[in-house]
C-alpha cells in the first residue's frame, strides 16, 4: 500500500480520467523509438494509443534488455519502456486487408504518428499527402530520417547515419586528442528519441488548431534537422566568424570537463568570471591561478590541459560527493559522473520519486524501475497506464470497436486565416523571462509555432546568451552574439528593469494580457524578482508558467547550479559517450539544454490543450536531470534488469555490424558512417566493395557472427574507405540499397545542398551583424506553415510597440518610464 501511495504521488495512477489528452486517439505505426516515443509521449497524458506492428512485431521487442541477456521478444526492455499504456494490432501494410484496417482505425482517430521509412510510403499507402486527402480531420505526423523531400530523402539510413549526418557527432568527444580516432554518435537512440518528441509537440499543436479549426494536417519531422537545430555554437562559430569546429579543437571555456577525485570523477563548468572566483577561493587562492594564461574564462580554455593538472592537485585529495556539495554551495556549477547504478541510488532522484515501476503483465513479475515523467504540476497528471502490449493482443478487441464506433464527420473547412500564414498557436502569447539555451530554445519552439513571445531582459542584466562569443566578424556587442541570434528568432524584446518595484509592477500588467510565462533560472530566483507563478497567476488566473531548472524545484539539489555539461555528467551520458575502454568524454554540445527545452514545448501544448477543456491553469517544474534520463533507457533499464552497469560501444551497435564511423581520403575531418540492418543489404555492401566473397565468409556469415568478429570486420572495411572521397563512398553504397552517410561538420551543414532545396537553412538580414545563415524549422506544416519570419530582437527593440499596443501607453508615459530607469 505505500508504494502505490508513492506512485500515484508521482503522477502515476493507471486511470485516465482527468488526464490532459483523455479522450484523445492516436494511431501509432512503424518500428523503432522515434514514433514508439512520440506515442508513448502521448500515452503518458492520458491518450489512448494504438499502437500498428508489422506481423513480426517491432524492432525494439528484439533489442532488449533482457533478463540474464536470454532474449524474449515479450520481454524486451527497451519495448516494455516505450510501449506502456498502449493496445497493440499486428497488421500487414503492404497488404489490402491491412490497409483497409488501418484507415478504419484512421478514419476514427485524431493523431497519427509513423516513421515509415519516405522510400516504403507508396508501395503501403502511407503519403502524408494521399492520408490526409481520405482523412482531412486527421493530424498525420511523419517522421524521417532526411525528411519527406529533398535529394537525400530516399536515401536509406539509420540512426548512426542520420546523427552523423547532423553536425553533432564531428564534435564529440570534445578534446579528443587523437585525430585517428573516430568522430561518436551520442548513447543511445538519440537521434530518433528527438525526432519523436519533435513528432509529439508539433502534433499537440496542430491538435490544438484542428480543435478550433475543425482541420487537420499534414507534419512531416526531418530527423537529420531536429538534431542540427541543437547544434548551438558550432553552426554560428562557421556563420559568425568563418570557423570551423571540431573535436580536437581547444576548449571553449575553462575549466569545463571532468577532474579526478579520490573515488571518482566531478565535472566543474564556469561559465561565469564570479564562478571560477569562487572556486579559486575554496581552492585556497593558489598563486598560479593568478598565471597570464589563465585571465579569463577563454584563455582557460585555450589551456585547458594545463589548468585540469593544477586543478586535480586540489581534487585527488577529496572524494567526488564532498566536492560536488562543497562546490555547489558556493555557486561554483559541479556535478558527479555518473553510472546507472550511482543514479539510481541518487538521493535526489529518489525524492522527487523520478523511477517507478513500469506496469506488470501479470503477478509476481519481476519490478522494473524505469524513468517516470520530468515533470511535477498543479494541475496536469501523467500516467504509465497499463502494461506494453504483447503482439498483436488487442487486436480482437479493437477490431469490436471498429465495427461499433461511428465513422467521423467531416471537418467544417478552416476558418483561421491568420493561423494559416502564421502557425497553428497563432493568437497566443508568451511572456519569456529565460536565457542562455534551455528556456530560449524551449519559447523558440513555441515562436516557430506562430506564438507571440516577448522576452523580459535588461541591459543591466543582460542575458548571457548574448555575451558569449562568437560574436559578428569578431566584434563584441548585445546584440552581435551568435548563440543568442541563433535561438531568439521571431521573438520580441522588451527592456524592463526587474530590480526596480515599477518594473516588477509593469510586468504583472503585461501578464493579465499573455497565456504562457517561462523561465530557467535556478529555483527561487524568479520569485525572489517578484515575478513568480504565485504573484503572476494573481493577476491573470488561468495563466500557465513553466519552470525548466536542472534538478527542478524541489529535493535536495533544487539549488544547485547547472548547465548542459552538468547535467550530461550527472545522468550518465558522458560515461557512455565514449570509445569502448575509455574514460568519460564530453559531449561536443551542451545536449541537456535543447532536451529539456523541446520537453518544455511539448508540456506547454499539453496544457495549453488541458486549460481549453478545463479552465485551469497552471505551474509546470520541468526537470532538466529527468527529462535527459527519459532518453537514456538502454542504460538505466540494463542496470534495472540485470544490476549491471553498460558498458560504452562507441559508434558500434548491440545487434548491427558493420555499425561504424570509417576514415576516407581527405583531411581530419573527412569520415563516412556505414551500417547494415540485413542479410540483404551485407550482400549488397560485400559486392560494393568489390569482396563478395565475404558475404559467405563463415567469420561474416550470419549477423551474430558478424558482431564477434567485428574488429576484424571493421578493419577490411576501412582499408577500402581509406583512399576513397566520403562522397563518392556514399553514393556507390546508397545505389546498392546500404546506409551510408558522411560525417557532416558545420561547414558540410551550412553548405549542404539538401537543406538547402529543404527551405531548413534560412538566411536573415539582422540590423546590426547583416545577412546570416541560421538553422531554421525542422518539421513543416501543411496548412499552418512555421518558418522564421524574423531575426533575433536587438535588446529592448520592441518595448514601446508592446507597451502602446498591449497597455495603451502613450509615448509620454514610456518617456517617463525611460528616464526614471524603468525601461533599462
Amino acid at each position: 500500500m505505500a508504494q502505490q501511495a508513492r506512485i500515484e504521488a508521482n503522477g502515476d495512477n493507471p486511470n485516465t480520467s482527468g488526464l490532459p489528452l483523455a479522450g484523445v486517439s492516436v494511431v501509432e505505426c512503424g518500428q523503432g523509438v522515434s514514433a514508439a516515443f512520440g506515442g508513448k509521449l502521448m500515452a503518458l497524458l492520458g491518450a489512448d494509443v494504438i499502437k500498428v506492428e508489422p506481423p513480426d512485431g517491432d524492432g525494439t521487442r528484439r533489442r532488449g534488455p533482457f533478463a540474464g541477456d536470454i532474449a524474449n521478444p515479450e520481454k524486451s526492455g527497451l519495448f516494455l519502456y516505450l510501449n506502456h499504456g498502449k493496445r497493440g494490432i499486428a497488421l500487414d501494410l503492404a497488404d489490402d486487408r491491412g490497409r483497409k484496417t488501418l484507415d478504419d482505425l484512421l478514419e476514427r482517430a485524431d493523431i497519427l504518428i509513423h516513421n515509415i521509412p519516405t522510400p516504403q510510403r507508396d508501395r503501403c499507402s502511407m503519403r502524408s499527402d494521399m492520408i490526409a486527402a481520405r482523412h482531412p480531420h486527421l493530424v498525420i505526423a511523419a517522421i524521417s530520417r532526411f525528411g519527406d523531400w529533398g535529394p537525400r530523402s530516399h536515401y536509406k539510413a539509420y540512426e548512426l547515419n542520420t546523427i552523423h549526418a547532423s553536425g553533432s557527432a564531428i564534435l564529440n568527444p570534445m578534446l579528443c586528442e587523437n585525430p585517428e580516432l573516430p568522430p561518436l554518435k551520442y548513447f543511445g537512440a538519440q537521434a530518433e528519441f528527438q525526432s519523436g518528441i519533435h513528432a509529439a509537440m508539433t502534433a499537440l499543436a496542430a491538435y490544438i488548431y484542428r480543435e478550433k479549426s475543425g482541420a487537420g494536417q499534414a507534419i512531416e519531422v526531418s530527423e537529420q534537422e531536429c538534431m542540427a537545430t541543437m547544434l548551438d555554437l558550432s553552426l554560428v562559430w562557421y556563420t559568425y566568424q568563418n570557423m570551423q569546429t571540431s573535436r580536437l579543437g581547444f576548449a571553449v571555456i575553462g575549466p569545463g570537463g571532468a577532474h579526478r577525485c579520490a573515488d571518482g570523477l566531478v565535472q566543474i563548468v564556469c561559465v561565469e568570471e564570479t564562478q571560477w572566483r569562487r572556486l579559486v577561493e575554496l581552492m585556497g587562492n593558489p598563486q598560479w591561478a593568478g598565471e597570464e594564461i589563465f585571465k579569463d574564462r577563454t584563455a582557460r580554455g585555450k589551456n585547458i590541459d594545463a589548468l585540469t593538472v593544477l586543478i586535480e592537485e586540489w581534487t585527488r585529495s577529496r572524494t567526488v560527493d564532498e566536492l560536488v556539495e562543497q562546490m555547489q554551495a558556493r555557486r561554483i556549477p559541479a556535478a558527479p559522473i555518473n553510472n546507472p547504478s550511482r543514479i539510481y541510488a541518487d538521493p535526489h532522484l529518489k525524492a522527487r520519486e523520478f523511477f517507478v515501476p513500469l506496469p506488470c503483465r501479470e503477478a509476481g513479475e519481476p519490478t522494473i524501475l524505469a524513468p517516470g515523467a520530468p515533470f511535477k504540476s498543479t494541475a496536469m497528471r501523467w500516467s504509465f497506464g497499463g502494461a506494453a502490449p504483447r503482439l498483436a493482443e488487442h487486436t480482437a478487441e479493437i477490431m469490436r470497436e471498429l465495427a461499433a464506433r461511428p465513422v467521423r464527420s467531416n471537418p467544417r473547412p478552416p476558418t483561421d486565416r491568420q493561423a494559416r500564414q502564421f502557425g497553428p498557436l497563432h493568437g497566443i502569447r508568451v511572456l519569456d523571462f529565460c536565457w542562455v539555451w534551455a528556456g530560449p530554445f524551449c519559447t523558440s519552439q513555441l515562436a516557430r509555432l506562430g506564438a507571440e513571445v516577448i522576452r523580459v531582459e535588461s541591459a543591466r542584466h543582460p542575458c548571457v546568451g548574448r555575451l558569449f562569443v562568437p560574436q559578428a566578424d569578431g566584434q563584441a556587442g548585445l546584440n552581435r552574439g551568435g548563440s543568442f541570434n541563433e535561438k531568439n528568432h521571431n521573438k520580441l524584446s522588451v527592456q524592463i528593469d526587474l530590480e526596480k518595484p515599477e518594473g516588477v509592477a509593469l510586468v504583472h500588467e503585461l501578464a493579465r494580457h499573455c497565456d504562457i510565462a517561462a523561465e530557467n533560472f535556478a529555483a527561487g530566483v524568479i520569485d525572489r524578482l517578484g515575478v513568480g507563478y504565485h504573484s503572476l497567476r494573481a493577476v491573470k488566473p488561468d495563466l500557465i508558467m513553466i519552470s525548466l531548472a536542472g534538478y527542478g524545484q524541489s529535493g535536495p539539489f533544487r539549488n544547485y547550479v547547472s548547465y548542459g555539461p552538468i547535467m550530461a555528467a550527472h545522468c550518465g551520458l558522458q560515461t557512455l559517450t565514449t570509445y569502448p575502454g575509455d574514460g568519460p568524454r564530453n559531449p561536443g554540445i551542451s545536449y541537456g539544454d535543447p532536451v529539456v527545452g523541446i520537453f518544455g514545448a511539448w508540456l506547454l501544448n499539453a496544457a495549453l490543450i488541458h486549460r481549453a477543456r478545463t479552465g485551469q491553469g497552471q505551474y509546470i517544474d520541468l526537470s532538466n536531470l529527468e527529462a535527459l534520463e527519459m532518453l537514456m533507457p538502454e542504460a538505466l533499464l540494463e542496470f534495472a534488469i540485470n544490476g549491471r552497469d553498460p558498458q560504452p560501444m562507441g559508434n558500434h551497435d548491440p545487434l548491427m555490424a558493420p555499425h561504424n564511423c570509417y576514415k576516407t581520403l581527405g583531411d581530419p575531418e573527412h569520415w563516412v558512417t556505414i551500417a547494415v540492418g540485413s542479410e540483404r543489404e551485407w550482400c549488397a555492401l560485400c559486392d560494393a566493395i568489390g569482396q563478395p566473397s565475404l558475404a559467405n565468409d563463415s567469420r561474416f556469415a550470419t549477423a551474430a557472427a558478424r558482431k564477434r568478429n567485428e574488429d576484424e570486420l571493421d578493419r577490411i572495411i576501412s582499408a577500402w574507405t581509406s583512399n576513397r572521397d566520403r562522397w563518392q563512398i556514399t553514393e556507390l553504397l546508397q545505389r546498392a540499397g546500404v546506409a551510408a552517410i558522411p560525417t557532416f561538420t558545420n561547414i558540410d551543414i551550412v553548405n549542404d545542398p539538401h537543406l538547402r532545396e529543404r527551405g531548413f537553412l534560412v538566411d536573415l538580414d539582422h540590423p546590426e551583424v547583416g545577412v546570416r545563415t541560421y538553422a531554421g524549422v525542422p518539421w513543416t506544416m501543411s496548412l499552418t506553415p512555421c518558418k522564421l519570419r524574423r531575426v533575433s530582437p536587438c535588446l529592448g527593440q520592441d518595448t514601446d510597440d508592446v507597451l502602446q499596443r498591449l497597455l495603451g501607453y502613450s509615448p509620454q508615459r514610456i518617456a517617463e518610464l525611460r528616464a526614471a530607469e524603468i525601461l533599462a
